[in-house]
């Protein structure tokens, strides 16, 4: 039900608040120790990886401050969804931190190939093609060989092997409910067609935007949470996940004074 839209406009922006206050934490808590890894393992790279994206993603988001700009966050909320997923996913895909890293190499192999079948499919076609001719030569046969024993039925469209409802059903709560309730209408947003703009008001993409907003902060609440716990950083701060979930709560108080007693009671 829409409530009456300045009450919309508020509670929207506390969602966005929400996103800015984690964002706020990580810039504080979490990127100073990621940036300054040595050392790291192919699997800890993973990790990183993920979370370097997330964190851009999140930048981009804060930057999106109008309800005009509903479909651009609706598709950025899903982008950290799906991110969230796989960070999730890399100790409990077999050989997880080999296939995402195979997968990089399998799919721009598979894209330079698809290039060259459309230059020889259309010779007057002014793509220059020499670069791709060159990955394939030098890499193609490595490649396939990789591909063939991690994947041997095939090239897959995820580096698990599995299309997103199964991967989201090897997961634990929030994700499934998100999956299930909140991510199609996302998808409304970028993938074709008029589903989720037709015969609608306008205060509707103010809702949009806060069901987004209140799924992107879900979603990299979880990111931040597991790569606090992959790199350990509570060893250094053992107070650091009571911070995380003030962050996540702190934006729907309503005076300093309560803020404050919040704050304490989850640092305690």
């Amino acid at each position: 039900m829409l409530t009456p839209a300045s009450d919309t406009l508020q509670i929207t922006g506390r969602f966005y608040s929400m996103v800015e206050s984690l964002s706020n934490f990580d810039k504080q808590e979490v990127k100073g120790v990621i940036d300054t890894l040595l050392s790291t393992s192919d699997r800890e790279r993973c990790f990183i990886a993920s979370y370097y994206r997330a964190a851009g993603n999140v930048t981009t988001l804060l930057e999106l401050k109008h309800p005009k700009h509903f479909q651009a966050i609706a598709m950025l909320a899903r982008n950290l969804f799906e991110l969230a997923v796989d960070i999730k996913l890399i100790d409990i895909i077999p050989d997880g931190p080999t296939k995402i890293r195979e997968f990089t190499d399998v799919e721009k192999l598979r894209c330079a190939r698809k290039i060259l079948n459309f230059k020889a499919a259309n010779p007057g076609s002014t793509v220059d093609t020499t670069i791709y001719s060159s990955f394939v030569a030098n890499n193609g046969s490595r490649i396939d060989a990789g591909r063939a024993i991690l994947w041997p039925n095939g090239i897959p469209s995820h580096w698990s092997g599995l299309k997103l409802h199964k991967r989201v059903a090897l997961l634990n709560s929030p994700f499934r409910e998100i999956y299930e309730v909140k991510y199609p209408m996302l998808s409304w947003y970028v993938h074709s067609g008029i589903t989720g703009v037709v015969n609608l008001n306008a205060e509707t993409f103010t809702v949009l935007c806060a069901l987004a907003l209140k799924l992107a902060a879900d979603a990299y609440w979880e990111l931040l949470l597991t790569i606090i716990r992959e790199f350990r950083i509570g060893k250094a701060d053992e107070k650091i996940e009571g911070k995380l979930k003030a962050a996540q709560v702190l934006p729907f108080t309503d005076s300093p004074e309560e803020a404050e007693s919040v704050l304490r009671l989850l640092t305690r």
